[in-house]
């Protein structure tokens, strides 16, 4: 059987295979069932089934004519006798049942009783008087009284037999074609398997045996190829941009020490107030940069610019920092700085990096405020979570930016104006939220735009 299944079939020959393979199996095993009846019937070890009819009548005869005694009557019928007035003389070898049968025979009921194995009767007057009721079917007795008496009836015995061969063939047939299906079925569990968990490197094996299934691996094979293609590509990608990166990174590090130095010289001659306004909006312009490289430097692996242990930190002291930072933040603007009073408690934290993403969510809000606007910083606690929110009231953020803001490099929101923004604030301050085990969370007040640092307190 196995053999019939070598090339891949379709699913339509397949089932047409299980029909016929099955439906030959069947026939032979009645072929193979009749074989053995006849057989045993030829030996003698059980009679065909008109055994009794056929031969009735010449038992009656023997008996009204006194040749034959009733205790001589052949084992496979049932007899009993009855007196003149219809009454049991003899119950012979029949049961209650049967009995009844015999009596409603000899009542004049002339046609068959019982509902299985449709019961005859013969009746026969005997020399003495007496009516013998001899009663027989059409099934087939073994070929000894003993085994007629010890074993079960030869007929069904022989039938359930026959059922129960044709189950187990049909039992077995599905077995074997469903196990080729269950065999494609597991192929394609492990080829989605593999892909799920991006083995992709690592060609599918196996061959199908349906001709469909073998046509989806074949196509989950292409998937993994092109996927891997494409991760490789992705992959490379990204690897020539860190170098870029890194590349761009370790060059500016060098004018911004120039700028930085230069401002700072600047700053000890004697300037004007305007001058000196000037040579400050350099250094802090610098500053910023020297920021942005150090977070380029982040992201591309170049520097090791995260902090990191975390330090036991008292919030009001933390705070005091960035209400400095608003406050020449807004200042410069001009626009106005508020910052409620923080709770009192100490926490543990990456302090860099969260000094580094509060002033780069307030360089946002200073940013993009228009003068005379307002940037609030507002730091709460409520004994699991702290929740440091900086409100401004500029243009706000439209919805791709409330998506997408978190993202790094993301600078195509229109409803903000960039000026330089290389868009890696938000980003390093959803890196910070997450690596405290937090997140960053940005919203529209209907005034303007809402980033807020949401952190577990440890």
């Amino acid at each position: 059987m196995e053999k019939w299944i070598r090339r891949p079939a379709g699913l339509t020959a397949l089932f047409w295979r299980y029909l016929i393979t099955t439906g030959v199996v069947v026939i032979l095993l009645a072929v193979l069932w009749w074989f053995g009846m006849t057989t045993m019937m030829r030996y003698g070890i059980v009679y065909p089934a008109n055994t009794a009819a056929s031969g009735v009548e010449a038992v009656a005869q023997a008996l009204s004519s006194g040749e034959l005694d009733t205790e001589e009557i052949p084992y496979f019928y049932r007899w009993a006798l009855f007196d003149a007035g219809g009454r049991v003389r003899d119950p012979g070898n029949m049961d209650e049942k049967h009995l009844d049968y015999a009596e409603a025979a000899l009542a004049g009921e002339r046609g068959p009783q019982g509902m299985f194995y449709s019961q005859y009767h013969r009746l026969t007057q005997l020399p003495d008087g007496t009516t013998c009721v001899i009663q027989y079917d059409y099934s087939m007795p073994y070929g000894a009284e003993v085994l007629q008496r010890r074993l079960p009836e030869f007929q069904t015995c022989a039938t359930v037999v026959l059922l129960a061969s044709w189950l187990l063939a049909g039992a077995i047939s599905t077995h074997h074609f469903a196990g080729l299906l269950r065999r494609d079925a597991a192929l394609l569990t492990g080829a989605t398997e593999a892909i799920a968990q991006r083995r992709l490197d690592v060609p599918i094996t196996g061959r199908a045996r349906v001709r469909e299934f073998g046509a989806t691996l074949k196509a989950m094979d292409d998937l993994r190829q092109n996927l891997a293609e494409s991760l490789e590509s992705q992959w490379g990608m990204e690897q020539q941009r860190r170098l870029e990166l890194a590349a761009l990174t370790h060059d500016l590090k060098t004018p911004l020490s120039v700028i930085s130095g230069n401002a700072e010289l600047l700053g000890e001659d004697a300037l004007t107030e305007s001058q000196r306004e000037s040579v400050d909006a350099i250094f802090r312009s610098a500053l910023r940069l020297q920021d942005y490289v150090a977070q380029l430097r982040t992201m591309t692996g170049s520097e090791a610019a995260l902090s990191r242990e975390k330090e036991t930190v008292s919030l009001p002291a933390l705070a005091e920092g960035w209400r400095e930072v608003g406050q020449s933040l807004c200042g410069a603007k001009p626009a106005a700085f508020r910052c409620p009073e923080v709770p009192r408690l100490e926490l543990a934290v990456y302090r860099g990096d969260l000094d580094r993403a509060v002033s780069n969510l307030l360089d946002n809000a200073a940013r993009y405020t228009p003068a005379g606007g307002t940037v609030t910083l507002s730091v709460t606690a409520d004994g699991e979570t702290l929740t440091i929110a900086v409100e401004d009231t500029g243009p706000g953020f439209s919805a791709e930016g409330l998506a997408r803001g978190e993202q790094a490099f993301y600078t195509s929101d229109a409803s903000r104006p960039q000026e330089g923004h290389m868009g890696m604030g938000l980003y390093f301050a959803a890196q910070t939220a997450k690596r405290h085990g937090g997140a960053l969370r940005l919203a529209n007040t209907g005034l303007g735009a809402r980033a807020e640092l949401v952190l577990p307190i440890n």
